[in-house]
């Protein structure tokens, strides 16, 4: 279907990618020059000595762990449902759930803090934990089903024949063969959640349940701000994402792929 690229096509292919990856690498570049401005290394040991900061780290290492562990049980048996098991009504269901796709998280501010405050989550690793999961859902099935659905049904079949009830099939059959897809979201969603601003400030006023994304803040006063440690500070926050992609990119790209070939 796809012939052999030529060789100028190779030359534009390179020079684009060259320049959308320009576009992300140089401000992470003037992101660390900047950090080391002023006191150099001094700025990171601020940062470290803060006397919130490790409670920042486990808080968001808390939240985005049990945002992941959650999203990935709903998700995983939700597919399982839309994809293999019929019922009435599960096309108009699936899109009902795909409608998320296309609110804006902003938009849903005001409802989530009323929702938040009525369950008194306010201040509590809930108010962090389940709107993300909430908003991870959409997308996450999309990309669980699109994979289940590569699964032939003569497997599960098979294993109907050897006496696997809904349950058995899904753990020993869909399971296993899910697994980079399921990587792939769990990939996304921690670093979502590790990277979540609006919600830790908006439901979040008590400092020691702060997450990592709230550090910089504590070098911005009223009247002077210094910026050089807020540098430094969004660079140890980046540090664990990107060995966290480094290490999970090859999941990553199978499991985006799950499911675009029929």
């Amino acid at each position: 279907m796809f012939g052999r690229m030529q060789l100028s096509e190779k030359i534009t292919m390179n020079l684009l990618l060259l320049i959308l990856g320009a576009v992300w690498v140089i401000p992470m570049i003037y992101l660390v020059m900047y950090s080391f401005e002023g006191d150099g290394w001094g700025n990171y040991q601020a940062v470290v000595s803060l006397e919130l900061f490790p409670h920042f780290l486990i808080n968001s290492f808390i939240v985005s762990t049990s945002v992941v562990l959650l999203l990935l049980v709903v998700v995983s048996l939700a597919a399982f449902g839309f994809s293999k098991l019929r019922f009435p009504g599960d096309s108009a269901v699936f899109a009902i759930c795909l409608i998320g796709l296309m609110i804006p998280p902003v938009a849903m501010l005001v409802p989530l803090f009323q929702t938040i405050k009525s369950f008194h989550w306010m201040n509590t690793y809930l108010s962090l934990i389940g709107p993300e999961v909430a908003m991870s859902i959409p997308f996450s099935l999309l990309l669980a089903r699109n994979a289940f659905d590569e699964v032939p049904g003569e497997l599960l079949e098979a294993a109907e024949i050897d006496g696997s009830n809904a349950w058995g099939r899904f753990v020993h059959v869909m399971l296993p063969l899910a697994i980079p897809v399921l990587t792939t979201i769990g990939i996304l969603a921690f670093l979502n959640s590790w990277n979540q601003y609006v919600l830790p400030l908006v439901f979040i006023s008590k400092e020691t349940m702060l997450t990592v994304t709230m550090a910089p803040k504590f070098f911005i006063k009223e009247y002077t701000s210094d910026y050089h440690k807020v540098f430094a500070a969004l660079v140890l926050i980046t540090i664990p994402v990107v060995i966290l992609y480094i290490f999970g990119q090859k999941y990553m790209q199978r499991g985006l792929t799950s499911g675009a070939i029929k």
